[in-house]
């Protein structure tokens, strides 16, 4: 990117900033108007804190902690730091008023396989309330187990050691939705699904939205177990796996973890962060799920983008505003802050219709920057959306 070679000089006017120095222009800094070049706060504060441009208001320099008093808003510095973060890498960065809304093609779809899956249950499950797990008997539920892998027969990787079948909560349910016979294990009454969901939900908050990202990747031929060494909610494995496999009889590990965010839910930046670095040191691929959402529940107006970015094309050469289209939208968050599942999937929507990625800006209180890259994933004949979150180096 190329330096000014010249002092820059900003000045205020009627509440609006702008510079004569047109080599801003050429770095992609402000709206060049009438040899004029009109700039965002943030880039006024870039540039001060920065570049050492001074500031006038009228004939008075401004120091540099009442420029910031001046244009201080909601967020500022979060969102300052993403722009300077971006901008000392040798990148270009705007904001989303400046570019044209348009579908840029740049945004991948991972599509995941899909196969037909059916089975048939005839055999009790005996559901504890207490403890929200079932039990079921007999060589039936073994081969539930070994045929298409539902609960734990004996114990975790060591199928010989007893002879029980241990279904979690959201297996109950599902099984309990698909036709499986429930029956409490301590008076042998028989449950309803509703009986068993309405146990479930006392003891595990938004069981439902668990049970709505289960049964759409269950129902297409995905294992899902508990994910709960891994900080998520299900480990994932592909159509057509099994507990054990090969002569050796090896047990299957899993290469992708799903984590359920739900729409009415908020979650701090600490966890979702933690919650990638966990699945990234085992080598997993983390899925993020927002179930639930509906068309009106979509933030059209008050979409959380921040900025949008170019980034590189190949080796080190870097894309430009004049030549190039973006590759990014930004959204810029703090560590000690909160997003809602809504907020996200609206963010994420947003960058699908401009077919671009969103990449989420997370500061710490070093004023280091780490970016996740989200890209969407096509599940055959699902109504949700499902996004790789991953660590991003720009």
């Amino acid at each position: 990117m190329k330096e000014e070679k010249e002092e820059i000089k900003i000045y205020l006017e009627n509440n609006r900033a702008f510079s004569p120095n047109q080599e801003l222009k050429e770095n992609f800094i402000g709206e060049s108007r009438n040899n004029k070049i009109y700039l965002h706060p943030i880039e006024i504060f870039y540039l001060a804190n920065i570049r050492k441009a001074k500031v006038y208001d009228g004939k008075q320099e401004l120091p540099l902690s009442k420029i910031f008093q001046k244009f201080y808003s909601s967020y500022f510095f979060v969102k300052y730091n993403v722009y300077r973060d971006w901008r000392d890498r040798g990148l270009f960065i705007t904001l989303p008023e400046r570019v044209e809304m348009k579908n840029y093609g740049k945004s991948p779809i991972k599509k995941y396989p899909a196969k037909q899956f059916s089975f048939s249950i005839n055999f009790p499950l005996y559901f504890i309330r207490e403890e929200c797990y079932s039990l079921a008997f007999g060589k039936e539920a073994k081969k539930l187990f070994e045929e298409y892998w539902f609960g734990q027969w004996g114990v975790y990787k060591n199928m010989e050691r007893g002879n029980t079948l241990t279904l979690d909560a959201i297996e109950t349910l599902y099984l309990s939705k698909k036709g499986a016979e429930v029956r409490d294990l301590l008076n042998d009454e028989k449950l309803s699904f509703e009986d068993v969901l309405r146990e479930v939900e006392q003891r595990i908050p938004y069981a439902s939205r668990m049970l709505e990202v289960y049964e759409d990747w269950r129902d297409k031929g995905f294992i899902l177990k508990t994910g709960f060494k891994f900080g998520t909610h299900f480990r994932i494995y592909f159509p057509g796996a099994k507990p054990v496999s090969g002569a050796k009889k090896e047990w299957q590990h899993s290469k992708h973890v799903i984590h359920i965010f739900p729409k009415e839910v908020s979650m701090p930046m600490s966890e979702w962060s933690r919650a990638i670095r966990v699945a990234h040191s085992v080598r997993k691929t983390f899925i993020m799920a927002i179930p639930g959402m509906k068309k009106e529940d979509y933030l059209k107006e008050k979409t959380p983008i921040d900025f949008v970015a170019w980034h590189r094309k190949g080796g080190n050469q870097v894309e430009k505003p004049e030549n190039d289209n973006p590759s990014f939208l930004i959204l810029s968050l703090n560590e000690d802050e909160s997003l809602s599942g809504k907020m996200l999937a609206s963010a994420l929507d947003r960058a699908d219709e401009l077919g671009l990625r969103l990449l989420i800006a997370i500061n710490d209180r070093e004023t280091s920057v780490t970016y996740y890259l989200a890209n969407r994933i096509d599940l055959p004949g699902s109504e949700h959306k499902y996004y790789e979150i991953e660590w991003f180096t720009p």
